[in-house]
């Protein structure tokens, strides 16, 4: 076949691009606003993971356009895949070095889980994480002194009126809705995750717009 020779010839030339310089050039475009929201899940069946005992299963990048538009990344896998995953989040993020990165509470969450479940395949997130400038929307909000009973990012987005499309999914039941993936590859975890993405940047410009577009 064709194909089979193609790849034949091209076999023995250089060593293809490393997956950092891959994503360096791709996410290079000027169509690229320097912004990228940040958000993981972890399988947890039993509750909370305060000792970051369980596996990262699926995260979310979500990149504005400054022509009114998005690029959005997700990955999910089952969780003998974590390693493979993290290693592909840490090439990403390596490649969005000087972008602010969003999270909702990843302070206490997103940044420090990943990089406590990278050392366990030998990875280093600290570096890659030093090279962003991390903007927390969770606290941002709580500095607004808005007066919400409550800053968790579905509510917050409840008063400033942001709709969902997947609904009935949070992360106290997110376990049992990645089972559905892991059982018959439904994907309603990974759109939840990726709404998850796209919901940190719409607080983000809310914020903006009531602190008075101050950046």
């Amino acid at each position: 076949m064709e194909s089979k020779r193609l790849f034949q010839r091209v076999s023995g030339l250089e060593p293809p691009m490393m997956l950092e310089g891959f994503f360096e050039e791709a996410f290079n475009s000027p169509l690229l606003k320097d912004v990228v929201s940040f958000d993981i899940e972890t399988f947890s069946p039993n509750g909370f993971p305060y000792n970051a005992e369980d596996p990262v299963v699926n995260y979310s990048l979500v990149i504005p356009l400054s022509g009114q538009g998005f690029v959005a990344i997700s990955a999910i896998g089952f969780p003998k895949t974590e390693g493979s995953l993290l290693k592909l989040l840490n090439s990403l993020l390596m490649a969005f070095r000087g972008f602010h990165l969003l999270t909702h509470n990843g302070v206490k969450f997103d940044l420090e889980y990943v990089a406590r479940r990278g050392r366990l395949y030998g990875l280093d997130f600290h570096q890659a994480l030093n090279k962003l400038q991390h903007v927390d929307v969770y606290q941002l909000v709580r500095r607004l002194k808005v007066g919400l009973p409550s800053y968790a990012q579905k509510f917050v987005e409840k008063a400033l009126g942001i709709k969902r499309v997947v609904e009935g999914v949070s992360g106290y039941n997110y376990h049992r809705v990645y089972r559905g993936f892991v059982d018959n590859g439904d994907l309603t975890p990974l759109f939840y995750n990726l709404e998850d993405g796209f919901g940190c940047l719409r607080i983000a410009g809310a914020v903006l717009r009531l602190s008075g577009g101050k950046r």
